[in-house]
């Protein structure tokens, strides 16, 4: 999951002031998309970069790259004219009739259009579409109100669906689906009447999910330490609880909990070995006292049977 991402865009998007000063993000965003031809990268390139340039311009771009909505932004060029011209070498020139289109992407519908006529030359087809794309005037009136157009019905869209858009994204939330429930909320609009609502959900959501999966980090670190209460034990428990992040207190206070435990555990255990050691230490010398002893007992009986040599007296 892309918990820590989701952490920073919440934090960032959702404090009590950032519901107040709504200008951080657009009110409504519009997905640039080109439908792309494997014959024409330069053309598909020069359109997409223009219809970032539209959206941009006109504050719809979306914040966050991998955040998108049904909405889109698209274009669709048909060729008024087409001929090679006799320079050496022969170029290709083309006369576009560029249509854009302002629409949810995914049930079909239309909310506004306009149109625009470009001109380019190129060494061929390719690049001759590519600038024409580039001639686009991103200041066209026209393409202006078009936006402005799409995006009231944009606005009114999400003021009638935004409480299912809620309602789904808690179901999904209890079947454990965070992904698909954040990118719900996450689409509506802070011109939206529910956006507030939205938004708070979206940070219970995250800390939801954070919380079942530090649970599951927690139970895993006690797993591990109860198989193994000993050093090797403590190193993989200890790893699994530094994975732990955006905690509640209870949750940290549990953690904290099994640390100490390991750590008290460890603490007896090299207590214990230290008192074992000095144990063995005194059994050890306590042994060789006593074999001292014995050998010093058969050297005085020993002693006590001389061998006399007087043979001689």
């Amino acid at each position: 999951m892309k918990i820590r991402f989701l952490i920073l865009v919440i934090s960032s998007l959702c404090t009590i002031k950032s519901f107040a000063q709504k200008q951080d993000y657009p009110e409504v965003v519009l997905t640039p998309y080109v439908y792309s031809s494997s014959n024409t990268p330069n053309a598909n390139k020069a359109l997409e970069d223009k219809l970032k340039r539209i959206v941009t311009k006109y504050g719809l771009a979306s914040a966050e790259e991998n955040v998108n909505t049904p909405f889109i932004l698209t274009a669709h060029a048909i060729e008024l004219r087409k001929e090679t011209t006799a320079t050496v070498p022969p170029h290709t020139a083309v006369d576009l009739s560029v249509t854009f289109y302002v629409g949810n992407g995914e049930d079909g519908t239309l909310f506004g259009s306009c149109n625009e006529e470009v001109k380019g030359v190129g060494n061929n087809l390719d690049q001759a579409y590519a600038a024409a794309f580039k001639k686009i005037n991103i200041n066209n009136p026209e393409l202006g109100e078009t936006i402005k157009e799409g995006k009231a019905k944009i606005i009114s869209y999400y003021e009638q669906t935004a409480p299912d858009y809620i309602a789904k994204a808690k179901s999904l939330a209890v079947s454990g689906n965070y992904s698909e429930a954040y990118e719900l909320l996450l689409q509506i609009p802070s011109v939206c009447s529910q956006y507030s609502q939205a938004q708070h959900l979206l940070i219970s959501l995250v800390q939801q999910e954070s919380e079942e999966s530090n649970s599951t980090l927690l139970a895993s670190a006690r797993a591990a330490w109860s198989a193994s209460p000993n050093e090797t034990g403590a190193s993989e428990a200890t790893s699994i609880l530094s994975k732990i992040t955006n905690a509640s207190p209870k949750l940290q206070a549990e953690a904290a909990s099994l640390m100490k435990e390991i750590s008290n555990r460890l603490q007896k255990v090299e207590d214990d070995e230290k008192a074992l050691q000095a144990q063995r230490e005194a059994n050890e010398h306590e042994l060789a006292m006593e074999a001292v002893k014995g050998a010093t007992k058969v050297a005085v009986a020993r002693a006590k049977r001389p061998v006399y040599r007087i043979w001689w007296w």
